[in-house]
């Protein structure tokens, strides 16, 4: 029998195998280090940096009050029998609004005539009494001292009639007081009052608001106070239409700061005729400072903000390098560059805050 020999050519065949199956492990190995250096580039949206033709402006925090707002209160005691208004409703100034239970009142105001009527009739007979006796007088017929009894009684009978008028008056006015009317054109709101109501003197029972024209009501800072000035134009939006602009101008700056605040308290005026506008709204307020001038601007996304100072990223070779900016007024979604950009530098706009300074980083299409 003969005994099996391994074949000189296998040797070689196992040794390329060998060498093969090394190359391919490293080819595979060096591929998998690429794809990591490829996915630790970012990817980033850029913007070039022009100059825009703005109006500078101080920007506020405001909120809307009306031209004129009347706090609609009785001015006696009582219960209240009808109101006559809702919130919204328009009204003019005399309209009554509410009206409460008045039949005392009314009892004490016909009284109060009753009691003028006579008044009245005993003066009449008082001044024919004089007149009488200042014929007899005159004739010789009867004495001074009768005359002036007569003369006395006149008198007292004209006070009594003043004073009846007078408490005539006082009388109808409270009876008055029992219909409560708009103290001037307006809208109602915050109405507190009910049927069956006991209300007192002075509490609120609705309010009556002109909103024909409006405030924006603003807070100024003594550093910026030097730029507000009152006929300013101002423009203002609300979120309620975000796509409309409404223009006022600055009719009241407080001459003396808030106790509390230290801010200036400043009224901006605007029409409002289409009542658009509601007391109690907030509002944005940009007020116009000067004229317009061409400027840097930056999409807002691209400023960055670390303890105080601002910064964006730009794209050079490939790379992201940090820049120091100075940054003025904010408008809309864009921010004024004072310093530290060239026009037509790209400034990276998403993703900057997993941005570092050097960051290998790809421009997207």
């Amino acid at each position: 029998m003969k005994s099996w020999k391994p074949k000189y050519w296998i040797i070689p065949v196992i040794i390329v195998i060998g060498i093969t199956l090394i190359v391919r492990s490293g080819v595979f190995a060096f591929g998998k280090a690429d794809g990591k250096v490829a996915d630790s580039v970012l990817s980033v949206k850029v913007a070039t940096i022009g100059n825009e033709d703005i109006v500078p402006s101080l920007t506020f925090n405001s909120s809307i009050e009306g031209a004129t707002s009347a706090t609609v209160s009785a001015k006696i005691a009582g219960r209240i029998e009808q109101v006559l208004a809702e919130e919204g409703q328009a009204v003019k100034a005399g309209d009554p609004l509410v009206k409460l239970e008045a039949v005392e009142l009314a009892n004490s105001a016909r009284q109060a005539g009753d009691a003028v009527k006579k008044a009245q009739i005993n003066y009449e007979l008082a001044l024919n009494d004089y007149n009488r006796y200042q014929r007899l007088f005159d004739k010789g017929a009867i004495s001074e001292q009768q005359l002036d009894n007569v003369r006395a009684k006149l008198k007292t009978a004209e006070a009594d009639v003043s004073s009846a008028t007078a408490n005539q008056s006082s009388a109808e006015q409270q009876y008055g007081y029992g219909i409560i009317s708009a103290p001037v054109d307006g809208v109602v709101a915050n109405k507190n009052a009910t049927i069956g109501q006991v209300v007192s003197p002075g509490v609120a029972l609705m309010v009556v608001q002109d909103i024909n024209q409006v405030y924006a009501v603003i807070n100024v800072e003594q550093k910026e106070l030097g730029r507000v000035k009152v006929g300013q134009q101002a423009n203002i939006t609300v979120d309620t239409y975000p796509d409309t602009i409404f223009t006022g101008t600055v009719e009241v700056v407080n001459p003396e700061a808030g106790s509390s605040s230290r801010m200036f308290r400043t009224k901006i005026k605007i029409d409002n005729d289409s009542a658009s506008l509601k007391p109690g709204m907030f509002a944005k307020v940009a007020l116009l400072t000067g004229e317009r001038v061409a400027v840097q601007t930056v999409p807002q996304s691209a400023v960055v903000q670390k303890q105080g100072l601002y910064y964006v990223f730009t794209v050079e070779n490939g790379k992201a390098v940090r820049q120091q900016i100075e940054i003025g007024e904010v408008t809309g979604n864009t921010v004024v560059v004072k310093s530290g950009l060239q026009t037509g530098a790209q400034v990276i706009v998403t993703s900057t805050n997993r941005i570092k300074d050097g960051d290998a980083v790809r421009v997207a299409s």
